[in-house]
């Protein structure tokens, strides 16, 4: 057996001599961004609602959660307008008190770019906005509460 000494991914390659650290994956600006949205009892199915905007580079982290156990409709779906189900697609009844968590701890999505996490096939090097879609009639009035959490590469 060998002994190797090699980097973590932040460093980039494991050439031999010194390699400076990737600071696209090891230092960024943390944001959260915490709000609710509330839907109406008369909205109806393909209705659409605006959590928030996002930097497509940013990685959406495991500390995100999305309540929906409030939503006025039966099924909470978020992602972008160009793969709405790509993010967490739930019935309103899951999660309970603490959310449901679009991202998990080493999942697959885990340390991805939002872009990535949402299924997109490029980088649209533009903020991405995140909705929620709905798919039937609201069966009363309510909201989602959200909690989202994402380094920002810069």
């Amino acid at each position: 057996m060998a002994i190797v000494n090699k980097k973590s991914t932040i460093y980039g390659s494991n050439a031999t001599g010194y390699t400076a650290p990737n600071s696209a994956s090891r230092a960024g600006l943390i944001t959260r961004v915490a709000g609710t949205v509330s839907n109406e009892a008369t909205d109806n199915a393909k209705s659409t609602y605006v959590l928030c905007d996002v930097p497509a580079s940013a990685i959406l982290l495991p500390e995100s959660a999305i309540k929906t156990t409030g939503w006025g409709f039966a099924q909470a779906i978020v992602g972008v307008a160009a793969a709405t189900t790509a993010l967490l697609n739930v019935t309103k009844a899951t999660g309970g008190a603490t959310g449901n968590k679009p991202i998990t701890i080493f999942g697959s999505n885990w340390n991805k770019p939002i872009w990535q996490q949402l299924g997109l096939a490029d980088d649209p090097k533009v903020p991405l906005t995140l909705i929620v879609s709905t798919i039937a009639d609201a069966t009363g009035a309510g909201q989602i509460d959200f909690d989202l959490v994402f380094a920002n590469h810069v």
